[in-house]
């Protein structure tokens, strides 16, 4: 008996080796890293779509590092040269000054490392994630027209250099621009992300008193709302002055819900869909082999719809039904007309 289980014992080790091997084989595979960059994260908006992405890659099993520049674009650019020098799987640039970016893309490119982009637009990233910002900012400006009945005085708010607050900028301006008797005061004034919500107060009970006939605020993001509200709401303007905004932070959306507000419109995409949208994207692209093959495969640019809020007017953002089928369209258009169906 005892020889035989030695001779036996070299076949034993042989399958436990084996087994050892098959159920630990995953375990040793390389686990990717993404690293998501962030211009700025000091608002609820930034920091949950951030979160998001996080949690469903790690979910996936990958190795998330985030870091946050702080509105330096300068150090957001060295993060991203950061991750490349690690030679990272993945690269999510999240908001930030777009065309800065094109040296830095071009690289990541070069090394076979995809990126994705939030809120931003880059030709050397596999894929592109925005919000409507331009039917988002057209709705918001039709609105501003109409509280205003087609004239005064508005001024706007802005930060600089962000590729979808230029979007919305422009699209304010491309209704606003058709009504002469609608005028801006000056040009847009930038908010410092650092203090928004002081900065902009400031800027608003200042133009107040220059300007006491002033009937808009138009702000391109969240916080300088807040900050134009309490000063509108102070300066006992609340039923004269409008306000238009995107991003519905907590901060605004509280000043919405309280009494004395002023008649304010808000668009917003919701930071977890946002992030979800980017963390898809960079998990198909981590599929390819390379960055070409990404880019032929994933759509260049996704933009997420958006909602709406508002404390007057809300007719106006009802939702419709926008898409059609092609039968629902010929009927629609020649319908009761001498025009014959082809099909």
């Amino acid at each position: 008996m005892g020889k035989r289980s030695l001779k036996r014992l070299p076949i034993l080790l042989l399958l436990v080796v084996l087994s050892i091997c098959f159920c630990f084989t995953p375990a040793l595979a390389k686990q990717k890293v993404v690293g998501v960059s962030n211009l700025w994260l000091g608002n609820d908006w930034n920091a949950r779509c951030n979160q998001t992405i996080i949690d469903y890659l790690e979910k996936k099993g990958v190795k998330v590092i985030s870091t946050n520049a702080q509105g330096k674009t300068g150090q957001q650019k060295a993060d991203v040269e950061n991750f490349i020098s690690m030679g990272v799987d993945g690269i999510v640039i999240k908001g930030g000054e777009g065309d800065a970016f094109l040296d830095v893309s071009k690289k990541a490119w070069d090394a076979n490392i995809p990126v994705v982009t939030v809120i931003m637009f880059l030709p050397y990233a596999v894929h592109n994630s925005v919000e409507d910002s331009w039917q988002g900012s057209t709705n918001l400006a039709v609105w501003l027209v109409n509280q205003m009945r087609g004239s005064g005085k508005y001024i706007g708010m802005d930060a600089a250099g962000w590729h979808t607050l230029e979007v919305r900028k422009r699209a304010y301006g491309e209704v606003l621009r058709w009504f002469p008797e609608i005028k801006m005061i000056g040009e847009y004034h930038e908010v410092n992300p650092a203090d928004p919500v002081n900065n902009a107060y400031k800027i608003t009970k200042a133009t107040l008193r220059a300007h006491p006939d002033l009937k808009g605020v138009a702000t391109t993001w969240g916080l300088p709302a807040v900050g134009a509200i309490k000063a509108i709401k102070e300066m006992k303007k609340e039923k004269q002055v409008s306000v238009i905004s995107i991003d519905q932070e907590a901060a605004l959306l509280a000043q919405m819900h309280k009494p004395r507000c002023p008649a304010t419109a808000v668009v917003g995409i919701e930071p977890v869909v946002q992030g979800t949208a980017a963390a898809k994207a960079m998990e198909a692209a981590m599929g390819f082999k390379t960055v070409q093959e990404a880019k032929a495969s994933l759509p260049s640019l996704s933009v997420i719809g958006v909602s709406y809020v508002a404390t007057k007017g809300v007719d106006e953002f009802k939702p419709k039904k926008i898409y059609k089928s092609v039968d629902a369209c010929w009927d629609g258009n020649f319908s009761g007309t001498k025009i014959k169906k082809p099909w």
